[in-house]
């Protein structure tokens, strides 16, 4: 479902209860000043989630809308290990306009509802079966090479191998052990902004008598055109509102389309199982009946030297020294089509279990510590 949200609230569609209402100047330059309405310490302590507000004052013009940014399942759960579902939108916006009120804003909630979107974080959390470890299944995709992919600027393997963080400004893919997050501090974690609740979380799971191993998917469309590029790819119209994304099925399109083009379809070697080198070239005498025997070895050494120790990403690094970037994207298309070949119904468990957990996109339920 969706995690963080951003929205865009008319200034004129606000009201204020007077005395309640308290931003605060965070900083200022010679062109405009910056307001913030983050919960106080009073609200903190009432142990409830609150959104942050951020409204902007200009020189030259005024700022039509006031940002409002908060984690949609915080609201309802105090943490985002549980997951939302399409029925919940009723209840978030009733306690989004609850918790509005407490903070002395005073919004419809039609407004809330048909709120423009600048920017929503889409995530998964996918329970792991028959020993597999978020950690090993991190270290595997990592040896996808995302940098050379899709604009990633960026990709970086942080806190000792359990999270892999692949980003832009404009959007950010983000794969992590979401148990091992909770008991970090706000430096490391991946989730800055947990509440106490979900931080005392990770004792509680711990106590139990099966620990749980949760791998979390992260889509951040971070830029209101990204947004609208990925989601009108997806079959869905641009500038959605709250109610729009607010969508089990937009959600699952979009972690599984990011899943499929930037790790599996790309790490189709990488994450097959493992068999004999005289076994694979076998096979691909048997999936391609016109194959050469030169071909079938050279594409038996892509094969194997993807699925060594750092994959794809070192391979490019030793073969880039001595070649173009047009001979790298040949050899790249013939590794495509090796992997095809020789990983038909070869791929390995924990592939298959995180293609099952985005097919049927059922929401992750923790046991209830009394939460709301």
């Amino acid at each position: 479902m969706i995690d963080t949200i951003c929205l865009l609230i008319p200034k004129d569609k606000m009201n204020y209860q007077s005395g309640v209402t308290s931003w605060e100047l965070y900083s200022q330059t010679d062109q405009y000043k910056k307001y913030v309405r983050n919960p106080n310490k009073a609200e903190k302590e009432t142990g409830k989630y609150f959104p942050r507000l951020t409204s902007y004052e200009r020189k030259f013009s005024q700022e039509a809308n006031i940002r409002m940014e908060f984690s949609v399942p915080k609201l309802i759960y105090l943490n985002n290990l549980n997951e939302l579902e399409d029925k919940d939108f009723t209840e978030v916006i009733e306690i989004l306009q609850e918790r509005l009120k407490t903070m002395g804003v005073i919004v419809t909630k039609e407004v809330l509802e048909n709120a423009s979107v600048s920017s929503v974080h889409f995530s998964k959390n996918i329970l792991l079966q028959d020993g597999y470890t978020s950690s090993h299944l991190i270290s595997e995709m990592n040896k996808v090479n995302l940098q050379k992919r899709f604009d990633f600027a960026k990709t970086r393997f942080m806190n000792d191998g359990q999270s892999l963080y692949a980003h832009t400004t404009a959007h950010q893919l983000v794969i992590y052990d979401k148990i091992a997050d909770l008991n970090k501090d706000k430096k490391r974690a991946i989730d800055k902004d947990q509440t106490l609740y979900q931080q005392n979380l990770f004792t509680e799971i711990t106590k139990e008598d099966k620990f749980q191993e949760i791998i979390r998917f992260e889509i951040r469309l971070a830029k209101k055109p990204k947004m609208n590029t990925v989601i009108e790819d997806l079959g869905y119209q641009k500038n959605p509102t709250f109610k729009d994304v607010f969508s089990t099925e937009m959600s699952q399109k979009v972690v599984t389309s990011y899943w499929k083009t930037l790790i599996k379809e790309r790490g189709l070697g990488i994450f097959s199982i493992t068999i004999r080198p005289k076994d694979i070239l076998q096979t691909l005498f048997l999936a391609d009946l016109k194959l050469k025997p030169k071909q079938a070895v050279y594409l038996l050494g892509l094969f194997t030297l993807a699925k060594d120790e750092n994959g794809m990403r070192q391979l490019r690094e030793i073969v880039s020294k001595r070649s173009t970037e047009e001979t790298w994207y040949r050899i790249a298309r013939d590794l495509r089509r090796s992997s095809e070949l020789i990983t038909q119904n070869k791929l390995r468990d924990w592939v298959t279990q995180i293609d099952t957990a985005l097919e049927d996109y059922k929401p992750y339920k923790i046991k209830d510590y009394e939460n709301k």
